[in-house]
This record gives C-alpha cells, sequence and structure tokens, in this order.
C-alpha cells in the first residue's frame, strides 16, 4: 500500500502493517490529516492508481496503489456523515422500533417508505438480483404526511413545509440510531433544527420496539424582531390503501384524544355492518394493509390547531384549523372513498434570539401479519403482529412513550453518545454500525401466534426462515440485544427448524422440504456459545445444551464419520449449492464449532465429551493443513471429489470465506485452530489477489453476476482464479464468485484487524463506506439479495476486532486489547448487563484504562488489559469512584490481568480506574 511495487510474495501493505502488534498512527495522521481532508473533498478519484495495463494481467492488480490521501483517511478522526442538496435525495434511515415495520427518515427530514404491512415493493423474483444498489431508491410513500412552519410579523407570514420543497438550504446529519436535520432559507426568518428518533437501548428489547417516532422540532429566531410561528403536522388514514381498490366495503375514522401528556389525532378504517367478503376477497379487518395511525404532540399545553375531517394534504389551509372541539373529540366517519386526512399543530412567539422545541409523535398499529410458510413468498398463513398486543390502538402506543419520553430519549441519547464519542475514525463507527438497522426494518416480524417468536428473513422481502448460513455470519444483534439471539436459538434453530430424533437442523425454518446446510448449522452451534457468554450464568446454556451436542453429534455422523476432522459427501451452504470434496472454510468452521462446542461440554461437566471434539479437532486442523494449504499459491484451496465439469466450488481459487472458522474463534475469544502463519498467509492472499481499487476493472472481463459494487467502487472479490480455473465456473456457478457481498468483506476486514493487519481490514470496510455515501445511494442500506441484509451485520466484528474487545459473562471475564490509538483510546462497549464507555491511556511508559458504565450493571471477576508495546508494570492499582478495591495482579501472554477474587459490581453511573505501575 505504498509507493514502491511490492514483491511477489507481498500483499502490497506498508512495512509493519502485517506485524501482529497493533499499529500506531499518531505521527502518520499528524503528516496526513491535510492531505485527507483535501481528498475527502475532492471525492474518491484519488483512491489509487494511476495504473497500466500491466497492473491488469491478473485481473485484480497486486501493487493497490492506494494513494496517500486515501490511506490517511483510514485512520482520520473526521467528522459525522452529512449530506446537503442534492445528495438528501437516497437517504432513508429506519426509525421506527424492532419488528415493528418499515418507516424512513429521509435527507430532507420527511418521513417515507411507510411500509406497515409487510408487502414487498417489488417482484419476489426481482429482489434478488441486486437492482437497488445500481438503481437505488428515492422517496416514495403509500401514505401522504408531513410537517409544515407559518412564520411571520403581524399580516406577513408565510408557509414552508419542512422538506426540500420548502427550504433552501437542507443539511442532515448522522447520529443514527437517532438523526439531525437542519433547516435555513433566506426567505424564511427563523431557522429549524429536526430530532428525530424511536426509542433505541442496546439491551433493553422492549423500550427499543416501539411503533412510534418522536420528531422534535426546535425553532429559532435569529431575526431582531419578534416572529409568530404556527408549526403543524398532517397524516393521512391508509388504512387498506393496497386491499381497498378491490374490497371498499367500510368507512374510514379519525378522532381527537387528549392523553397524559400527549395531544393526539388517529385515522383507522372498519368493515361495513354486516358486509361480507366475496369469494377470494380478503375481509377489510384481517388485510395486511389494515391499520391505524396517528400523530400526536407532546407535553401538557393543549393544541391550537386542530383538525379530524381534513380531506387534502400539505399545507393548504393547514393553519386555519381551529382549537379542539367537542367535534373533533367524537368520532368522525366518512364513506371509505374519501381521502381522509387529520392534521395538529401549535403557536407560539419567538422574541429575537429565542428558540422553543415542539416535538410531534407519529405511531401505528397494523395487528395482521402475513406469515411465509415456503420459499419464494408464495405460500403463506395470518399471523398477529406481537406489538400490536400491547396496545389497543395506536394513540395508546404514543402515550407509552410520552409517559417516559424524557427517560426514553436521554437513554437513545447516552448510547449515541456512547457510540460516536470515540478516537475511532467517524466513517468506521457509522458503517460499523448501521446494518442493525436491518432489525428495524420489514425484513424482521415478531409474530404473536408463534409464541412472540423473530421470523427473520435474509433481506428485505427476500429469502425468509431465519436462515442459518446467512445469519450466523451477523454479530452486532447478539451484542446489542442478545435476548433476540437466545430467542432465536431456543424457538427456531432449536425448536422450529430442529429434528430430535437426528439432531438435523433445517437451515430454513419455514420451508416444507428439510434440508440441512453444513456452514448453517455449524455456525448456529457457534452462536450458542456466544449467546451463553452474553449471560451472567449458565441457565441458557443448561436449556439448550443437550440439543447442541445432539446438534454437533450429527454434523460428526453425516459429514466426518471416520471422526478424522475432515468432511466428505455432499456439503449444501450459503452459497446455494452443494459443494463435494475436501472444503477449505466449511472444514475450518467445522472445526470452529468443535471447538466451541468441547467449552461448552466443559462447562456443562462432560470432559469426555470434550476430549471426543477435541481429538477430532486436533486431527483434522493438522490434516487440513497438510492436504489443503498451497504454499506456492499463499492460501487454502479445495480438493473437489468430483469430475471439472461436475463441481461446483472454488477449487484452485483464492476464495473470500477460507478461513471463516477463525474469525468466529476470535469473536468467542478462542484460541485459533490452524497455525497464525497460515492465517496471516490467507489473508494476505485475498488482499493480494481479491482487492480491487477498481470493480468495474474486474467486471470488465468477469460478467456474470450481480452488481453489488460498480464501475469506480473498491471491494473485495468473493473468489478469483490468479492460479487458473480448474472446474466448470465459467458456466455453472461463477457469478456468486464475481461479486462484491459486504457481509463477506467485513468477516475478512474483521480477521484482518484481530490478526495484526490493521491498514488492509480498514481499507476493506473504508471500500464498503465509499460504496454507501449519501451521492450514490442509501447509507442505511447495505444491499446483498434484498435490503437491509443481514449478513452485513459482520461489520460489528470488525468494530470488536479494533477494540480487542472479549467478554465471557459466566466467567465475568471482560477484556480490551485496541488495534488503534492505544496511547488514547476511547470506545463504546456492551455486556451481558450493562454498557458503557472504554478509555486506554498510555503517558511515560505506563499504561492507564478506565470503564464508565451508562447503562445497567457489569459484574466482574477478571479484567484484562494487552499491554501496549513500550510500558511495563508489576503493581495494578484499581478503583470504583475513587474507592480502592482489591485485585490480584498478573501478567500472562502480552496482557495483563486483575483478578478480583470475591467480585465486583459497576453500577450505572460508575467509573472503575485502572493505574498500572
Amino acid at each position: 500500500m505504498n509507493e514502491n511495487k511490492p514483491s511477489d510474495d507481498s500483499c502490497g501493505c506498508q512495512p509493519g502493517a502485517c506485524s501482529p502488534a497493533p499499529f500506531s498512527r499518531r505521527g502518520f495522521i499528524k503528516a496526513g490529516s491535510f492531505a485527507s481532508a483535501a481528498m475527502m473533498s475532492g471525492g474518491l478519484r484519488v483512491m489509487a492508481g494511476p495504473f497500466t495495463q500491466a497492473d491488469f494481467e491478473k485481473i485484480v492488480p497486486s501493487d493497490k496503489k492506494l494513494s496517500k490521501e486515501w490511506i490517511a483517511s483510514l485512520y482520520d478522526r473526521g467528522k459525522p456523515m452529512t449530506a446537503t442538496k442534492p445528495d438528501l435525495k437516497y437517504i432513508g434511515m429506519p426509525i421506527n422500533g424492532i419488528s415493528t415495520g418499515q418507516v424512513y427518515l429521509g435527507g430532507d427530514g420527511r418521513l417515507w417508505c411507510w411500509n406497515l404491512d409487510g408487502e414487498p415493493d417489488m417482484k419476489w423474483e426481482d429482489i434478488g438480483k441486486g437492482h437497488k444498489y445500481m438503481k437505488p431508491e428515492t422517496a416514495h410513500s403509500p401514505m401522504d404526511q408531513g410537517f409544515a412552519l407559518k412564520v411571520g410579523s403581524g399580516d406577513a407570514k408565510r408557509a414552508f413545509t419542512l422538506d426540500a420543497d420548502g427550504f433552501g438550504d437542507i443539511r442532515f446529519t448522522n447520529q443514527y440510531p437517532m438523526g439531525k436535520v437542519e433547516y435555513a432559507d433566506a426567505d424564511c426568518p427563523v431557522k429549524v433544527q429536526l430530532d428525530a428518533y424511536t426509542p433505541f437501548i442496546p439491551l433493553n428489547r422492549d423500550d427499543s420496539s416501539y411503533p412510534v417516532i418522536v420528531m422534535r422540532y426546535t425553532i429559532q429566531n435569529p431575526s431582531d424582531q419578534e416572529q409568530e410561528v404556527a408549526i403543524a403536522g398532517w397524516i393521512e388514514n391508509f388504512s387498506n390503501h393496497r386491499s381497498g381498490k378491490e374490497n371498499g366495503k367500510g368507512a374510514r375514522l379519525s378522532q381527537y384524544r387528549e392523553l397524559d401528556g400527549l395531544s393526539i389525532v388517529e385515522c383507522w378504517a372498519k368493515p361495513a355492518a354486516g358486509a361480507k367478503a366475496a369469494d377470494g376477497e380478503t375481509p377489510l379487518d384481517l388485510a395486511n394493509d389494515f391499520g391505524a395511525v396517528a400523530l400526536g404532540l407532546l407535553g401538557d399545553t393543549k393544541p391550537d390547531l386542530v383538525d379530524t375531517t381534513r380531506s387534502q394534504p400539505g399545507a393548504t389551509d393547514l393553519f386555519t384549523a381551529d382549537p379542539s372541539d367537542k367535534a373533533s373529540r367524537d368520532v368522525q366517519e366518512r364513506p371509505f372513498s374519501d381521502k381522509a386526512f387529520a392534521s395538529l399543530g401549535r403557536k407560539v412567539k419567538l422574541a429575537p434570539g429565542e428558540s422553543k422545541t415542539i416535538a410531534f409523535t407519529l405511531s401505528w398499529r397494523f395487528p395482521n401479519a402475513r406469515y411465509v410458510e415456503g420459499f419464494g413468498r408464495k405460500e403463506w398463513s395470518r399471523d398477529v403482529n406481537y406489538y400490536s398486543t400491547l396496545w389497543p390502538n395506536a394513540s395508546d402506543a404514543a402515550s407509552s412513550v410520552a409517559k417516559q419520553e424524557e427517560e426514553l430519549r436521554n437513554t437513545t441519547q447516552d448510547w449515541v453518545d456512547s457510540w460516536y464519542d470515540s478516537t475511532l475514525p467517524h466513517w468506521f463507527l457509522e458503517r460499523a454500525f448501521i446494518p442493525i438497522d436491518c432489525m428495524q426494518t420489514q425484513l424482521t416480524f415478531r409474530l404473536a401466534e408463534q409464541d412472540g417468536r423473530y421470523g427473520l428473513a435474509e433481506g428485505v422481502n427476500c429469502c425468509e426462515g431465519n436462515c442459518t448460513h446467512v445469519w450466523h455470519y451477523a454479530q452486532g444483534l447478539a451484542r446489542l440485544f442478545p435476548v433476540i439471539e437466545r430467542e432465536c436459538r431456543d424457538k427456531v434453530d432449536f425448536g422450529l427448524s430442529f429434528k430430535p430424533d437426528t439432531g438435523a437442523m433445517n437451515f430454513r425454518c419455514t420451508t416444507k422440504t428439510f434440508r440441512e446446510a453444513i456452514d448453517g448449522q455449524c455456525g448456529t452451534i457457534l452462536r450458542v456459545l456466544r449467546e451463553s457468554q452474553m449471560t451472567t450464568d449458565l441457565k441458557f446454556l443448561e436449556g439448550i445444551w443437550e440439543r447442541t451436542k445432539q446438534s454437533m453429534d450429527y454434523v460428526i455422523e453425516k459429514w466426518d464419520k471416520d471422526e478424522d476432522g475432515m468432511l466428505s459427501g455432499g456439503q449444501h451452504n450459503t452459497l446455494d449449492k452443494a459443494w463435494y470434496g475436501q472444503i477449505h472454510w466449511l472444514i475450518n468452521l467445522y472445526h470452529a464449532s468443535l471447538k466451541a462446542s468441547a467449552v461448552m461440554a466443559r462447562q456443562m461437566k462432560q470432559p469426555k465429551v470434550a476430549e471426543r471434539y477435541e481429538g477430532i479437532v486436533a486431527k483434522g486442523g493438522k490434516s487440513m493443513v497438510e492436504l489443503l494449504w498451497n504454499e506456492d499459491y499463499g492460501h487454502f484451496i479445495h480438493i473437489p471429489e468430483k469430475k471439472p465439469e461436475e463441481t461446483i466450488g472454488s477449487t484452485t481459487g483464492c476464495h473470500i470465506d477460507q478461513v471463516l472458522g477463525e474469525f468466529w474463534l476470535r469473536n468467542l475469544g478462542l484460541d485459533p485452530v490452524l497455525p497464525q502463519d497460515k492465517i496471516r498467509k490467507s489473508l494476505q492472499s485475498l488482499w493480494k489477489y481479491n482487492f480491487s481499487p477498481n470493480i468495474g476493472d474486474f467486471r470488465k472481463l468477469e460478467k456474470k453476476g450481480r452488481w453489488f459494487a460498480a464501475e469506480g467502487d473498491a471491494g473485495l472479490i468473493m473468489c478469483t482464479f490468479p492460479h487458473g480455473k480448474e472446474n466448470a465456473q465459467k458456466t455453472n456457478f461463477h457469478r456468486y464468485f464475481n461479486e462484491c457481498m459486504s457481509g463477506f468483506e467485513w468477516q475478512v476486514s474483521a480477521l484482518m484487524i484481530w490478526e495484526g493487519m490493521l491498514e488492509e481490514g480498514l481499507a476493506v470496510g473504508k471500500a464498503i463506506n465509499d460504496r454507501y455515501q449519501p451521492a450514490k445511494r442509501n447509507p442505511y442500506n447495505e444491499v446483498e439479495c434484498g435490503d437491509h441484509y443481514s449478513r452485513a451485520l459482520a461489520s460489528y466484528s470488525a468494530f470488536m476486532a479494533i477494540c480487542g474487545y472479549r467478554y465471557d459473562g459466566q466467567a465475568a471475564k471482560l477484556g480490551f486489547g485496541p488495534r488503534m490509538n492505544q496511547d488514547d483510546f476511547r470506545a463504546a462497549f456492551t455486556t451481558a448487563e450493562g454498557w458503557g464507555r472504554f478509555t486506554q491511556k498510555v503517558a511515560s511508559g505506563k499504561q492507564s484504562a478506565g470503564i464508565e458504565l451508562r447503562y445497567g450493571k457489569l459484574e466482574l471477576k477478571e479484567l484484562a488489559l494487552d499491554q501496549v508495546a513500550g510500558t511495563s508494570a508489576t503493581i495494578a492499582k484499581v478503583e470504583i469512584d475513587g474507592k480502592l478495591v482489591d485485585a490480584t495482579f498478573s501478567t500472562e501472554a502480552g496482557r495483563y490481568v486483575m483478578t478480583f477474587s470475591d467480585g465486583i459490581t459497576i453500577q450505572q453511573g460508575q467509573r472503575l480506574r485502572v493505574s498500572l505501575v
């Protein structure tokens, strides 16, 4: 990655970047920050190059020729992602609660998408083709809803819609899961700031699952005159907006209510009295799009503008409405065929320099869920959205938030501050965290009639059934909302999908044809240990261990009968075909699952079981290296069982997942199976052969496949064949190999960082980030086979890797080993029962660290810190809020370890400090 061309066996990175020691970048950034800023202001044209034809003789250039400016941008702290006109049009940030539908906050502050019924907005057959990447969506909605402002002095007043049509100067700033939009206009005497959010509190699933959005508008008067301001919003009664076109036998209703700390108008529908659906028709109240929406004003001050019989959207006549009266408090009814709206607003006066905040709520209740029972959304049955069972109407859902809005907002803000007030680059924090927003889309349902279990698709409206071979890559959900993952293990993977007589696991719980996928089954076994580590006792593991052991034994019996640690037979996997032969990445993942199972067996006091699993790993790990490592290539290969023309697989190619099991072991804090030199050489080969500064050059020759990275985009290609093809991939399966899919890329990025290849790992992640800039497409939607693809949640592992985060809640052990900024590091962390911020500093050769707990509690028996090069210590001083804590100090394998024999508990608001001297 320097200007000098590397030797043939080089990965192309600058000296020292591949060493196991963490990378220090203070001097580098000091020298390169100006150049980085200059590069960013000029776009991405100077990322790499210039190249010659010779660079592409093997399609992907070995020397990446990345510019100094772009390399500097990897490390630069930078600023939050912002966008102004014309780059607002693609922004769509999910802003509803978990499993409550899909509503976007647009770049101009409009709410759009409004998919509350789960129906796809495009043909299912087209969803997996990657159209959304190349032709990203702009704002659209089945409901007309918005906000407007009327402002001025005396009779000189003018209305401005709070969107790109109403204001000339708009700036969107990312604070996901919160969003900030600033409005100004030369013709408007006031400025407005929107702070929008839905409660989002890691470890608190219930308070993060409201069907409620809060829109807080702060209006500031910078003029030298008093300004009279009115602000109002409107909503459309769009119940049955799809089904009502065929069955309109009903009425539209609306009503104004005053609740504790909330004034609200609600719109809904009802079937006509005695109406019966015709043959083939869905009754109005059983249709997926049957529901209610509500617009509220927070606070005890009553609204000045209320209209429950409005017949048009927008600002026209919006500010002529009267305060509430008896009529508005009564239920208003009109024909179903009418366009029906309701509006609500407030008037204020602002003295020069004064500002006031007016907060609205948007809420909904759409009870009917479509539970897909097959693949391709062709078979389904009715279920009920779990959230709709908690409140009888949309107003009451908003009321639940109103009663505790300040606490919910402050706690959400605490998380936002914890996450983004870090020494890590803004781009990295944003891109590592944003994929969790898939849980705020139609990718997920929580099904009331199935014991409240979660139905998880791979992407929005794509490939249902909690697919094991996709979801096992995802790491963010388990660290942010671990209860959801625990319930999915118990109720779905080892419930609906599990055969208790054999231990086999269906990789999609919704398909009638039972099919195992070896990677999905092994990955789910690994997930059991992860879920157990995110608890503080063994209760979860005790309840699921026998099923987990049976599942592990099934894998051995089906694919490794002689227990030599190598696999055989048809091995269906996430690339949607059964591969045959000795397959590096599946064998490595199998070994990781055996290693994790051995850990769990010992915890369950079954040492013989553990010894059996460990014995298989010992044999298989050695055999994998002996048989599948190609020293000339510098990476592992797949040796097929079948003839070349019958082979599906990567064979001699450099495959992105070749050491996938090691990625998993790092996530669990377990030692590797493979020799470290082989792991690192494999990653270096992936960098050399698979990372292209311009995917367009590669795809000019390798045309088959979907486009998740385009001309001018950098990315890590799934599989390349720098040593020649030895199979029929060009005709029968090559399209997946030519693609860039961010979930796969993120797992490589994370493992690179863990293995000391910081710069390469950051470069892979930054390439993804650059592909999802607002000027190009929606930065909140990493596309694969469907929108908001769940595999992208592997991104959180890159964050864990850069923090050197290790956690085992059962053992009350926590550890950190920052991979960058070791002398001044700050980042968020989560544990089983609490979250907060970790800090580390180095001064005068001495290392210190701190834990600030901002939510919940944290029980510890051991805290370990990776030793920073150049530091030394013989004593550890540990304090909680300035009070000394008894701790035993030791050093082991480059780590400082503090052991608390009686255990300690850090409560919310407390600070632990460690001084190493």
